[in-house]
């Protein structure tokens, strides 16, 4: 079961991701953010700091270049796509 859930929450992500929009759900997140590396959660409603940390291990530079886009994932709700990894494989704060 847990397979299944993690392979349609790729695919949603997938479609949100190829089309461009965000997903805004009712309540933000409280200052709790996911780090996902293609389809893969890195991080789960992990703090602006640690989503940061993590970010720059994945992507480069330093986690206080990623502090407006994680606080912009908490507050929106949205996808905010920060780099691409080889493979295709694209990494994001929701």
């Amino acid at each position: 079961m847990d397979a299944w859930k993690r392979a349609l929450a790729g695919a949603v992500a997938g479609a949100v991701l190829w089309s461009g929009a965000a997903l805004s759900p009712a309540a933000a997140a409280g200052g709790r953010v996911d780090l996902v590396l293609g389809t893969k959660v890195v991080l789960d409603e992990a703090t602006i700091a640690q989503v940061t940390e993590g970010a720059a291990r994945l992507c480069g530079g330093p986690p206080s270049g990623y502090v407006k886009r994680a606080r912009t994932a908490d507050r929106t709700g949205s996808i905010v796509v920060l780099c691409t990894r080889p493979g295709n494989k694209q990494v994001y704060f929701r």
